[in-house]
């Protein structure tokens, strides 16, 4: 019982050491590129499917509790794998989408590594409003690009 104490104490300071960063703990007022950067940085560096469902409409979040591990998640849903990676959300791509003023589409640019190669990549991504908030709703496939 001891070391489960301590687990939950390390937790919990590694959680209150958290607010300091970059990305806003609660993201209910967070701006499209905060939520797309949230949610890859959830998957790929945090591996928190919890948070990356929160981050999440309603289908994405079925879809990724469908998988339900990481590294499921990055196979059928992101369809990338990662060991380390740099996310960028392209500023001045995100867009309506479908000309609908209430979805958004934005490139995200990778560069990482995985098992020792280099690997630089691009996806699309539709953000929708849902609750208020904006959320991860579809990750375009790159062969279905225009």
């Amino acid at each position: 019982m001891g070391m489960l104490r301590v687990f939950l104490l390390a937790f919990a300071m590694s959680t209150v050491s958290a607010c300091g960063s970059e990305e806003p703990a609660d993201y209910t007022e967070a701006k499209p590129a905060e939520v797309i950067s949230g949610f890859y940085n959830a998957v790929y560096e945090e591996e928190d499917l919890e948070k990356a469902k929160r981050l999440s409409s309603t289908r994405m979040a079925d879809l990724i509790t469908h998988y339900g591990a990481v590294s499921q998640v990055e196979r059928y849903v992101l369809g990338r794998y990662f060991d380390t990676v740099e996310i960028e959300v392209v500023s001045d791509s995100l867009t309506d989408y479908l000309n609908n003023s209430s979805e958004l589409r934005a490139t995200v640019i990778f560069e990482g590594t995985y098992e020792g190669d280099n690997i630089k990549d691009s996806r699309d991504v539709v953000l929708i409003q849902q609750d208020g908030s904006w959320v991860i709703d579809k990750i375009l496939d790159a062969r279905y690009r225009p």
